[in-house]
């Protein structure tokens, strides 16, 4: 997606302040009325080929044993800091990039102490960064995970196959590019305009389980919590070392999706009222070289760590990129296992030779395609076996934040129509939370079944109980809850 319009989230930049301390809300600033002309933004489409790994950067984990002896960093003085080293063997392809110039900076991903940032008197120091990555880590099975951010020019292949060469290194890889995949009857004056929930045979609000117990986690551009339609929806907003605003407007209209208020006389209603818990994984900045907003790997791979450790049950990540990372499949393995459902976008790139993209085709998510108002599949939608079902993604109707920004113009503010396989995934999730709200004890995997085993067969399918283009049919909220 360009410029973050409707589909596809990215990766690139940095982090820092504190990612567990929600952001007050403010609700002070009231949308204006309904916009008379709402503005439609086709999906876009990314070039996978030009950008496929984020340039210079490199996931390093290293093994405990290697930073047996070093002392504790925090506490030890500058100049100690300057003279520690690994071992010999480890350090070698280290000095060999320091004396070229190469290493920008080091960080410990999962560092209690810094939050992720390289240390900041020494934020080019691997030994210090790898020493705080195994003994100062959030947890046991995250320890010696690091970014190296290396000048954006260098030939990452050779630095990558000389350091998995390296004697203490458990893994390296380089890091895949991430990028959103978008673009009785309510009161709401917009609802008219939500083909989808009637796609869906969504029900009467009033005869809903109630999901507001059930903790929905969002990961994406930003919110806007002074939304009219949001304000009252968003439990916590995680921004961790940049603004709160929703420059992109990407994450806002999921939001919108998912939880817009229901019968408050305004805009448009949500497919679900839930818990719902945001993190914001995009710095404010585009990448220099292409002006596309990627998904930052360090906010991104804490935030997938945060929702698991605030008990996140249902994880929407309406973003996809072509290649898996090894870090990130033990990531998305660790919150399945602690009873997540995560429900990700199939991606838009089906006519740039309809790669498979991830976090969508990781074993154990459900990953959702788009189809259009005639059910069938919207030409940009990817397709792959490992599609589980559809959902409305074309000319999608959902909230945008009330400011134009450098990434949106004033027709693009207060609602919007968006297309993308990111429209499509926030009705799945949404649904997801309300199975778990009428059956509290279901197992991932046991949502996962019930939401494909009550989809809609549709007449592209072809008399078929699944197809790569479809998975196993059109999400269908009625019948995905009437067997409870």
């Amino acid at each position: 997606m360009k410029k973050r319009k409707p589909a596809s989230l990215k990766k690139a930049a940095l982090v820092s302040s504190k990612a567990d301390k929600p952001a007050a809300k403010s609700s002070k600033a009231k949308s204006p009325a309904v916009p008379a002309k709402i503005a439609h933004i086709p999906a876009h489409t990314h070039s996978v080929e030009k950008q496929k790994n984020v340039p210079g950067q490199l996931v390093v984990r290293v093994k405990e044993d290697v930073t047996d002896g070093l002392s504790d960093v925090m506490s030890a003085a500058i100049s100690s800091l300057d003279s520690m080293s690994l071992p010999s063997a480890v350090e070698s392809p280290f000095k060999k990039l320091r004396d070229e110039g190469l290493i920008r900076e080091v960080k410990p991903i999962f560092s209690q102490s810094t939050g992720g940032k390289a240390l900041s008197v020494a934020p080019t120091n691997v030994a210090a960064a790898f020493a705080m990555s195994v003994h100062d880590s959030e947890a046991d099975d995250l320890r010696g995970i690091t970014l190296l951010r290396l000048k954006r020019t260098t030939d990452l292949a050779k630095v990558e196959k000389d350091l998995n060469a390296t004697p203490g290194i458990e893994y390296v890889h380089r890091v895949p590019r991430r990028w959103i995949s978008a673009r009785k009857k309510p009161n709401d004056p917009l609802f008219d305009r939500q083909w989808g929930l009637p796609a869906i045979n969504w029900l009467d609000p009033e005869a809903l389980p109630d999901a507001g117990h059930v903790k929905v986690g969002v990961l994406d551009t930003g919110v806007d919590l002074t939304h009219r339609d949001l304000e009252k929806v968003v439990t916590n907003y995680f921004y961790e070392g940049v603004s709160s605003e929703d420059i992109v407007g990407h994450g806002t209209h999921v939001s919108g999706i998912i939880a817009a208020d229901i019968n408050n006389n305004v805009g448009l209603s949500g497919v679900c009222r839930c818990d719902l818990n945001f993190w914001k994984i995009f710095t404010d900045t585009p990448d220099p070289e292409d002006g596309e907003f990627y998904v930052d790997e360090v906010m991104y791979q804490r935030a997938l760590n945060a929702a698991r450790d605030n008990g996140m049950q249902v994880l929407n990540l309406s973003i996809g990129g072509d290649g898996p990372s090894t870090t990130e499949r033990m990531l998305f393995r660790r919150l399945v296992d602690a009873g997540a459902t995560v429900v990700a976008a199939m991606g838009n790139e089906y006519e740039e030779d309809n790669p498979i993209e991830f976090p969508g085709a990781y074993p154990g998510i459900i990953a959702v395609g788009a189809v259009g108002k005639t059910r069938r599949r919207a030409a940009f939608s990817n397709t792959g076996p490992h599609i589980s079902l559809v959902a409305p993604g074309k000319g999608i109707v959902s909230t945008l934040p009330l400011k134009a920004s450098a990434a949106r113009h004033s027709d693009e503010t207060k609602y919007g129509e968006w297309d993308g396989t990111s429209m499509a995934t926030p009705h799945v999730a949404a649904v997801a939370a309300l199975i778990l709200a009428a059956n509290p004890d279901f197992t991932p995997a046991q949502v996962r079944e019930r939401l494909i085993s009550s989809a809609t067969k549709l007449s592209a399918m072809g008399n078929k109980a699944k197809t790569n283009e479809y998975g196993h049919g059109l999400l269908n909220v009625e019948a995905a809850l009437s067997s409870n």
